[in-house]
């Protein structure tokens, strides 16, 4: 279902997270920038990224911290020897 946000939509919580974890490890983002949290919308029922508020405590997690530095560097990695 599209949400007249235009944000993507994911059905649960879960699986929002755990596209934002995806998204952090992609994405090379300042400190205080990018998405940070997901949050439910009143609009499609559905679940999306936000930047605003704080950070969701998954994402400060030491293993998911390790998570999303290790995609970083296999994301450079294959950037570079295209």
């Amino acid at each position: 279902m599209a949400c007249v946000t235009g944000k993507k939509a994911y059905p649960t919580k879960e699986r929002a997270l755990e596209a934002l974890v995806d998204q952090r490890g992609r994405f090379e983002y300042r400190s205080n920038s990018g998405p940070i949290n997901v949050y439910h919308c009143d609009d499609c029922g559905e679940w999306h990224f936000t930047s605003k508020g704080d950070m969701h405590e998954y994402l400060q997690s030491a293993d998911i911290q390790k998570r999303i530095a290790d995609q970083r560097e296999a994301e450079y990695w294959e950037r570079k020897l295209r």
